[in-house]
């Protein structure tokens, strides 16, 4: 992630400090809806994270982003595709409206080592 911040905000770019969550632990289904699979917030494989903090102590928010030609919406982009390499579910603001304000990240196993990233 950080030579791509760096990329988005020049070499002096500040390091992030922190990941600003949105959720983690959560007993529920997917989606919170009444029916249907259990959330992998409810096994304890998945975190949402809502942004990051800098050393400048200035936030970067995730948010709907896909049509941003500028260098911020290519960073978010970039750490959402990053994202896979490390989990096997990313779910960001493109994927749907459920997701508009963070990043899904999970890990659940899927046949063949499947990855969902959207």
């Amino acid at each position: 992630m950080l030579p791509t911040a760096e990329i988005a905000y020049g070499p002096d770019a500040p390091r992030i400090t922190t990941f600003n969550q949105a959720t983690s632990y959560a007993c529920r289904n997917r989606n919170s809806a009444e029916t249907g699979k259990i959330s992998e917030h409810a096994h304890g494989n998945a975190i949402d994270i809502a942004g990051f903090t800098f050393s400048d102590r200035k936030t970067f928010v995730i948010e709907p982003r896909e049509k941003d030609s500028t260098l911020v919406g290519a960073f978010e982009r970039a750490i959402t595709a990053s994202a896979c390499l490390f989990f096997t579910t990313v779910l960001g603001p493109a994927s749907d409206a459920a997701h508009e304000t963070h990043l899904h990240l999970d890990v659940i196993k899927r046949k063949g080592d499947y990855r969902y990233c959207w």
